[in-house]
């Protein structure tokens, strides 16, 4: 009898992992009935390198501190980068959901298309399920032949299930205590669990030292220091805020910090403002002001450039550089509100402003080393002593004041009230006004300030002057002042 000869074609399928040699033969055989497959030989002598599979040199490691994985290809090791940088470029054009690889996006824009298009079908009758893959068309046949794989490791405990979450949700319910979500937390002292592997991961993030590290430059360490890190966010910004505050850039400020960045934004906007009118008065005047025929008029506090916020109540017309100062003032100058109480059981003062109530608390509520103070930083160091001693009698009889007024006229800047003698400019086009004082003695009030001046002719003699043409007599006055005690 003849020996039967066959000729076999051999092909190798190129797995990461190891090779299939896969055997088929050309002719038709009793003996067999479907495709061979072995394994290649442990070690082939004059075979084809191609029958083996060559361990693969995984050269392209991961830079990232703390991270050992390598790979094979360079585009691999920039797929895993990406889990470190947080870059995901690849986005769905329907959702606009980001990946870190395209395969991902692939597998997500499947979502999108109808059931239809899923090409493996359940054969089972009745059943007709279609999915993406074969492997979850061989997941779910097994529901249908009621083969469990997952079961119950702990002890005396026979329950087996189809599915891995009917198995966290048994252990949950039966081995754990009350309130157990199916994914918990395996580290060494936490019991905390979730319902979702998600959340899960992201809770083990929290347990990593190294999660966050400082990228200031002085936090930048030499070839033989350490990066500072932190575990959580919170604590990255603590040392944010304590130890690089944010500082504002200008020479004229000398390093003023700021508890927010949003504050400090705030504060360069003012500079902004600033230059930008110093812009605008050179552009206007320039040089040609020498003549100074016209005083010029009393600056604004915080200047005149970005008033954006006008008051709309009649004959008011304010304006604010923000919202909140013309809510305060919305709220003091024409709802009468007052906030502000003095804390003294005995005074009980309200006041529109903070500082309005400071200055109360300070003139009338404060004790004799604070009363000292003030006191020593308006010149009047010489005669402290006397002041105190004598303080409740001058007080009640105002020579303390007088006294106090006397001292401070030495400075050029310091004005007393001309009442009763009024000048022609201050009691020409004027509205009296029924008079709290008498008008028949001189008025010992002195001021730096227009502003003080205008409310003391006000409230104590009943004069309301214009704004302009009381700034022009003041500036008037205190260069008059200043010449005459440069002469002398």
């Amino acid at each position: 009898m003849d020996p039967v000869h066959e000729s076999t074609t051999t092909v190798v399928t190129g797995k990461r992992k190891r090779a299939l040699v896969l055997r088929i033969s050309s002719s038709p055989s009793p003996s067999i009935d479907a495709p061979v497959v072995q394994n290649p030989p442990a070690s082939p002598q004059g075979g084809s390198s191609r029958d083996v599979a060559k361990p693969r040199n995984k050269r392209y490691r991961c830079e990232f501190e703390g991270c050992e994985k390598a790979y094979t290809k360079p585009s691999r090791l920039a797929e895993h980068q990406r889990s470190h940088t947080g870059d995901r470029p690849f986005v769905c054009s329907v959702c606009k959901r980001s990946y870190l690889r395209d395969s991902h996006l692939q597998a997500h824009a499947r979502t999108h298309l109808p059931a239809s298009a899923r090409q493996f079908v359940c054969e089972e009758p009745g059943c007709g399920k279609r999915f993406w893959t074969s492997q979850h068309l061989r997941a779910h046949s097994k529901l249908h032949t009621g083969e469990k794989l997952f079961k119950c490791n702990e002890p005396s405990c026979d329950a087996a299930f189809s599915k891995h979450h009917q198995l966290r949700e048994h252990i949950c319910t039966v081995h754990a205590h009350p309130g157990t979500k199916p994914y918990r937390c395996e580290h060494d002292g936490c019991t905390k669990s979730f319902a979702t592997n998600q959340a899960l991961r992201a809770h083990v993030k929290t347990h990593d030292d190294k999660r966050y590290t400082c990228a200031h430059q002085s936090c930048i360490p030499t070839t033989d220091g350490s990066l500072a890190y932190f575990a959580t966010w919170s604590a990255l910004q603590h040392h944010m805020r304590t130890a690089h505050p944010p500082t504002c850039p200008y020479a004229s400020c000398n390093g003023k910090t700021f508890t927010t960045r949003g504050h400090l934004r705030a504060h360069l906007k003012t500079h902004a403002e600033r230059d930008l009118e110093m812009d605008l008065d050179n552009a206007v005047y320039g040089s040609a002001r020498e003549d100074d025929a016209e005083p010029l008029r009393k600056r604004r506090r915080g200047g005149e450039v970005g008033l954006d916020w006008v008051c709309q109540e009649l004959d008011c017309g304010k304006e604010f550089k923000s919202k909140f100062a013309l809510n305060t003032h919305h709220n003091v100058k024409h709802l009468g509100r007052r906030d502000f109480v003095c804390p003294e059981p005995d005074c009980q003062r309200a006041f529109g402003y903070k500082h309005l109530l400071q200055r109360h608390t300070a003139r009338f509520h404060n004790d004799a080393s604070s009363t000292s103070e003030s006191e020593a930083s308006q010149g009047d160091d010489e005669d402290e002593e006397q002041e105190q001693q004598t303080l409740d009698i001058d007080f009640i009889t105002g020579n303390a004041y007088s006294l106090r007024s006397q001292a401070r006229l030495g400075d050029a800047k310091v004005l007393q009230c001309p009442h009763p003698n009024l000048p022609a400019e201050l009691s020409g086009a004027d509205t009296p006004v029924p008079s709290s004082s008498s008008a028949s003695s001189t008025c010992c009030y002195v001021f730096s300030r227009a502003y003080d001046f205008k409310r003391h002719l006000l409230s104590e003699h009943g004069l309301e002057v214009e704004r302009e043409r009381l700034d022009r007599w003041v500036h008037n006055a205190k260069t008059q002042k200043l010449a005459a005690s440069g002469t002398t």
